[in-house]
């Protein structure tokens, strides 16, 4: 009888169940939100304006370049990272734009029931029970990892399809389905080329601790693995190299590794948050329990729902030889260490713990392995229970109370130079944190919600080893789901009701055409950056991790910065902005939108020109100072100098002139005629004599331009904008846009 109820629990059952869990946890969302999936952080500023603006990308057929994205940005290589490498997302296409809140709600739901489906593939083979392994499938799927990479969205791919990575390199392992290892690490590299990288670090680590655990397997059969994995990535250079060429000509990625030593040393107090994350749930990614957002955004919570910790760490102090138990002590070791997290991501982000997904499956693993050794065995479980116990609360009231203590003393005990000491010591850890705030009454909820949280875990936990359930598996699967449930709703109604109504009456908006076609940019004053997105309207504006080089060269001399952060800010004031960037309307924060009073078209010419040495200001007056010079006279490096010999003449930077004016003047040479979509531009110039004419486009690599239907070369001014020099007459440009690496990773 218990073998055929064994039998019966099937990964089309884990699935459905997996399903009604998620459908559940985003409910009272849907019911508030006439069934649309609204929620808060980057869910709503990123994921769902670039997932409108990939639609309408795919839909025109040329998805090469995003006129909505700031100044214009290469999209094949900007937004594989966020959205259509995906299978997530396809569905979306065919969807019309009013039925996308749902949409995303459906995906939402069949992410986590295919990664508890996977997981479920995965455990079952390790694992004696299927109860077991099926509540185990619902640990991985609904982990507190899940819970904060829920307001991503595009991480929750990664972790649907992850265990299928280590499934099937058991079946290689096992001389069985290689050519199923190249798929599915074909599918990884497809879904998110960054997470892809841990992946893959993660699938080395895991295949030299099998190999070297366990005899039967040999040097041969792990060489066999490499290969089909490693032919997997090759075979996503259609996404990976256009991506990997873009992210080069980044500021993300070329001085990602800039510090990068220092920047592992300032990492060492996240020791507090990882420990944090192992053995005490999320409550959230917005506040915290004590009023502190240390390393926020860096994904560091490994919390399994139900178990916690309570298992895994009793294999710390044994002496078990297997191969699980090896691989996770490997595993947090590298994650404790200093630098350890960088190797994940290619040491370009030290506090990042994004491989936690993998770490989280091999925890699960570890526990329910615990459970089932004790009940064979059947020997007193009691040492073991105490010992969690106690490392347990003494880890959590060490690292963690500790901090609550420390930041009450420092708020409120110690006087102003004492605090200033404390600041230097530690100055760009704690103010990071915001540790010098004071309490505020939302922590006081963040910190209801994690004492609920772990009541709900720990305190079910303890009635099931007290009552001797735990070794019942059907219970403690439909314990796993009920705590799911409750644990995963309670997370979010609490981050959603700390930003209540946070940018809802920006994505709700639709878009007034699909259509790609544009003529000129509009002035966005509305709080929310990617507005432009939402309602198809190229703005200059966007909260957006990719920048590329050109596109921060023109920023740096505009007063836009353009930092570590997705944001972009600006430090100018005048409204000469609209004439250098013709911005033709101007949004306000109210939603009204007017004419721009200075609104100049695309492709006006210059006379002037001055050398471009300035460094990046926040100074607003002179940043005003140069954007009203560029009404007059283009920045011009002193490389291109030469290439304007005769063309143009150099402009003292002291003499006076009216911006106004010359934005007249600017106006009258524009294009007569100017169209872009979203594989370049085409426009039209007239003049009596040849000319270099200005386009305030990024000059990025797979620029091809042509004049009256001969190829010619673009000047980079004005940072690293277009300039095209055409000859007298009529002068029909047209300007295609190929993203670099797509053809050869094709082939």
């Amino acid at each position: 009888m218990r073998i055929e109820k064994e039998n019966s629990v099937k990964a089309y059952k884990v699935f459905l169940i997996a399903l009604l869990i998620s459908f559940c946890t985003i409910l009272p969302i849907l019911i508030s939100n006439r069934f649309n999936l609204y929620m808060v952080g980057d869910y709503m500023t990123q994921q769902i304006p670039f997932i409108k603006e990939s639609r309408r990308m795919f839909l025109s057929g040329t998805p090469f370049w995003s006129w909505n994205t700031f100044l214009g940005a290469n999209y094949i290589g900007s937004y594989s990272f966020y959205v259509y490498g995906s299978p997530f997302f396809w569905p979306l296409v065919v969807l019309p734009e009013r039925f996308l809140g749902a949409g995303l709600a459906a995906m939402f739901v069949l992410k986590h029931a295919v990664a508890a489906m996977t997981a479920f593939a995965y455990l079952k083979r390790h694992i004696g029970s299927r109860f077991y392994a099926a509540a185990g499938a619902f640990m991985y799927a609904f982990s507190s990892f899940s819970m904060d990479s829920s307001f991503y969205y595009h991480f929750l791919d990664v972790i649907a399809f992850f265990p299928l990575v280590l499934y099937f390199t058991d079946e290689v392992l096992e001389k069985r389905k290689p050519y199923l290892l190249f798929l599915v690490s074909l599918l990884n590299a497809l879904v998110n080329y960054y997470f892809y990288i841990g992946t893959s670090i993660f699938f080395l680590i895991y295949l030299v601790v099998r190999i070297k655990s366990e005899e039967k397997y040999k040097f041969r059969d792990g060489f066999r693995c490499l290969m089909y994995y490693g032919f997997g990535g090759l075979a996503a250079a259609v996404i990976l190299l256009p991506s990997a060429l873009t992210l080069l000509e980044t500021d993300k990625a070329t001085s990602s590794h800039d510090g990068a030593f220092f920047a592992g040393i300032y990492a060492i107090p996240h020791i507090f948050k990882i420990i944090k994350g192992l053995i005490l749930p999320s409550e959230g990614i917005l506040g915290s329990a004590i009023g502190m957002r240390y390393a926020e955004y860096c994904s560091t919570t490994a919390f399994i729902p139900l178990f916690g910790a309570f298992f895994w760490i009793t294999e710390l102090k044994g002496k078990s030889k297997s191969w699980s138990t090896r691989l996770m002590k490997v595993c947090l070791i590298i994650t404790l260490i200093p630098f350890g997290n960088g190797i994940f991501n290619l040491f370009s982000y030290m506090a990042y713990t994004r491989w936690w997904y993998a770490l989280i499956l091999i925890l699960i693993l570890v526990s329910l392995r615990v459970i089932e050794n004790i009940k064979e065995s059947g020997e007193d479980f009691s040492p073991k229970y105490k010992f969690a116990a106690k490392t347990i609360t003494v880890l959590a009231a060490v690292f963690w109370a500790l901090l609550g203590v420390a930041k009450t003393v420092y708020v409120y005990v110690l006087k102003c130079p004492s605090q200033k000491k404390v600041l230097e010591i530690m100055g760009r850890y704690l103010k990071a944190s915001r540790f010098q705030n004071r309490f505020r009454m939302g922590d006081l909820r963040y910190l209801l919600v994690l004492i609920a949280l772990i009541l709900l875990s720990y305190g079910v936990l303890a009635i099931l080893i007290k009552k001797k359930f735990i070794f019942d598996p059907k219970k403690v699967a439909a314990a796993t789901a009920l705590v799911c449930v409750l644990s995963y709703t309670l997370y979010l109604q609490n981050e959603i009701y700390s930003y209540k109504g946070s940018n809802y009456e920006y994505v709700s908006q639709e878009a007034r055409t699909e259509e790609t076609v544009y003529s000129s940019r509009v002035m966005n004053n509305r709080k929310y950056a990617n507005y432009g997105m939402i309602i198809n309207r190229p703005t200059a504006s966007t909260f957006n991790s990719f920048k590329s080089h050109a596109t921060s060269q023109f920023c740096r001399i505009a007063g836009y910065y353009v930092g570590g952060m997705p944001t972009t800010k600006a430090f100018y004031t005048t409204p000469a902005i609209q004439s250098v960037l013709s911005l033709s309307e101007v949004i306000e924060k109210d939603g009204s939108i007017s004419s721009a009073e200075y609104y100049v078209p695309f492709g006006f010419t210059y006379d002037y020109y001055v050398i471009d040495d300035v460094k990046f200001t926040k100074s607003k007056a002179e940043n005003d100072r140069r954007i009203e010079l560029m009404t007059k006279a283009c920045y011009v490096s002193k490389e291109n100098e030469a290439k304007l010999s005769g063309l143009l003449t150099k402009l003292d930077e002291n003499e006076a002139f009216d911006w106004k004016q010359e934005a007249e003047n600017r106006k009258a040479s524009a294009c007569v005629s100017f169209e872009m979509n979203s594989s370049g531009f085409k426009a039209v110039s007239n003049g009596e004599k040849e000319r270099l004419v200005y386009f305030s486009v990024p000059n990025d690599s797979g620029w091809q331009v042509s004049v009256n239907g001969k190829d010619t070369d673009i000047i980079e001014i004005n940072g690293r904008m277009m300039g095209i020099i055409v000859p007298a007459g009529r002068a029909e440009i047209e300007a295609r846009f190929i993203p670099p690496g797509l053809k050869i990773g094709a082939a």
